[in-house]
């Protein structure tokens, strides 16, 4: 039996805001009625392109670094928090991706009041990545169980990269459970996949979930090195647009691993 709810659609759940936000209280911060110079040190010695603003212990706005310039003091500098964006502690990491796009900097609230700060710099915090990464092993997973389950084994070995084709041929030696669909990257999962009857049907696939897929396909790379910043290397939009991709592409590979479960039971049936 395959298993099409490999990629837990509680996922979105999962992450929250709160997991990549920085407590106000243990951040660089600036003060209302600081004068410019001061400020500007500040942030230029902590290397910061933004921070909280606070009167006294209460946070009350943000400030950029770059609109310090010119102005008399931090107050009139800064965007002040009624206009600033606030999200709960809560909220889902796929809701917010497109608001920090949008806002740069927002503010987290918890049942405390405000607690917190995420800028962009903080999409490249772990819990980020793991959310990503999981979205992405997901989709693969779906790809590897429809490949092996409808392409003879020999087709699929002989896409297996020369890097990885001695583990494959000592686990085939040594007796061992393994296919060949575990040694391919995503890059030959696809390729295998677009050659099955699923993704020729139309009434399974189009073109339109190819292209969502290789945009998947083109973020595994940055995703998967730890040490590469998302945010220096990525489009900040097609971060954004991530989950969405990763969403609608797994849903209908779990409509076609379904289909196929379908399929096993009624031939079990028949034997």
């Amino acid at each position: 039996m395959l298993t099409p709810g490999v990629i837990s659609e509680d996922l979105t759940g999962f992450f929250h805001a709160g997991q990549i936000s920085t407590a106000i209280q243990d951040a660089v911060s600036v003060d209302c009625i600081d004068q410019v110079k001061i400020a500007q040190q500040r942030l230029e010695e902590a290397r910061f392109d933004q921070a909280p603003v606070m009167d006294g212990n209460r946070p009350v706005g943000w400030i950029a670094t770059t609109e310090l310039t010119g102005q008399h003091n931090v107050r009139s500098a800064m965007i002040p928090l009624e206009n600033c964006t606030i999200v709960s502690a809560e909220s889902s990491i796929a809701s917010i991706l497109g608001l920090i796009l949008r806002h740069k900097f927002l503010f987290i609230a918890d049942k405390c009041g405000i607690s917190g700060f995420i800028v962009q710099s903080d999409l490249d915090r772990h819990a980020v990545r793991s959310y990503f990464y999981l979205l992405i092993s997901g989709v693969e997973i779906l790809l590897s169980e429809i490949v092996k389950s409808t392409l003879p084994e020999w087709q699929i070995a002989m896409s297996i990269r020369s890097s990885m084709k001695k583990r494959y041929e000592r686990a085939c030696i040594a007796s061992q459970e393994t296919s060949a669909a575990e040694y391919l990257y995503i890059k030959e999962l696809i390729e295998l996949f677009l050659q099955t009857e699923y993704a020729r049907d139309p009434g399974f696939w189009n073109e339109s979930l190819t292209s969502l897929l290789l945009k998947v396909k083109s973020f595994r790379n940055t995703v998967m090195h730890a040490t590469r910043s998302m945010t220096a290397v990525e489009d900040l939009q097609l971060a954004a647009d991530l989950p969405g991709w990763a969403r609608d592409v797994a849903s209908q590979l779990r409509v076609i691993v379904a289909s196929l479960n379908g399929k096993m039971q009624v031939t079990n049936l028949g034997a």
